[in-house]
């Protein structure tokens, strides 16, 4: 698979099939458009396209405003798994803005990208203040000889699977709901690093998680886990919060791994949510705060461990 990060590196691509979004989450809906555009180029013997961005476009006109679900990382390494023959991944920046429908489709995908086909969701806008839509690509698709592929959208339980329902979901600590949308459980991943170490004081060490900034993060709570450490499958319980009861005062994600006991600082794991188990909150001691680690440890046991 090749990456591209920037359309003056697009050169001599030979006939293709694209499809384009931000793809955040790369979730059942995006899947579809991503297989579809994958099956089209092998049987038209074109190579697949996806033209997507670095940064998220609602970044770029207010930074913050939204949180990732995935990293850029992930995002290739989905592709990849998905069979996608080019990435083209670029910053969302003001040419973005002011580029016009008619030259986006000109230069971009004909003149660049060689563009055969397009393949897009029902709700598909580009290029200048969203002027673009399906109807339009369709329309300059007749008009340059590309054939437009408009995909509609895929519902799950009456609900429409989509990025931002998503985000609701993890930002109200629904992870057993996330899997039906997402395809896969949510998960974070990032450096283990030091921090106050009272976990390993109390009998319930814990790895800290750095997290990317530019990612949203599941309700406060504690939360039942898959932890992947160095190609190895654990589990254990993760906590996302203030720690309120040893007067904690800022964000952290600890996670009490079972039955592991090794020095991983340093080193980059991932943990997978699979079942939200309580609110985190302030206990009146720290036995009372160690009898209620033990039953969320129990909890994860009875039902990951030893099912």
């Amino acid at each position: 698979m090749t990456i591209i990060k920037s359309l003056d590196e697009v050169m001599n691509v030979e006939n293709t099939v694209v499809t384009i979004g931000n793809f955040d989450g790369i979730h059942k809906g995006h899947i579809e458009l991503i297989k579809e555009a994958v099956e089209e180029a092998k049987l038209k013997k074109y190579k697949s396209v996806v033209f997507t961005f670095e940064n998220h476009p609602m970044r770029y006109f207010r930074a913050n405003s939204i949180k990732n679900v995935i990293t850029n990382e992930e995002k290739v390494k989905i592709f990849k798994e998905l069979g996608v023959d080019i990435v083209l991944m670029i910053q969302f920046d003001e040419y973005m803005t002011k580029v016009p429908p008619t030259d986006f489709v000109k230069d971009i995908l004909m003149e660049k990208l060689n563009c055969k086909m397009v393949i897009v969701g029902h709700d598909f806008t580009f290029a200048r203040n969203k002027e673009g839509n399906a109807s339009l690509l369709e329309t300059l698709g007749e008009k340059y000889d590309m054939n437009v592929k408009i995909i509609e959208p895929i519902k799950i339980k009456g609900r429409r699977v989509s990025s931002s329902y998503i985000r609701e979901l993890i930002e109200e600590g629904k992870v057993c709901e996330i899997k039906s949308f997402l395809g896969r459980n949510y998960s974070l991943e990032g450096e283990v690093i030091h921090a106050r170490k009272i976990g390993r004081t109390i009998g319930f060490p814990t790895a800290n998680l750095k997290s990317d900034d530019k990612l949203i993060i599941p309700k406060n709570g504690i939360y039942a886990v898959k932890v992947y450490v160095e190609n190895k499958i654990y589990y254990g319980a993760t906590n996302i919060g203030y720690n309120p009861t040893v007067n904690g005062r800022t964000l952290s994600i600890e996670t009490n791994i079972i039955d592991f006991d090794e020095d991983i600082y340093g080193e980059i794991i991932k943990i997978e949510f699979l079942d939200r188990i309580r609110d985190e909150k302030k206990f009146n001691s720290i036995d009372e705060l160690k009898s209620q680690l033990r039953k969320d440890v129990n909890f994860v046991y009875k039902k990951y461990v030893y099912k």
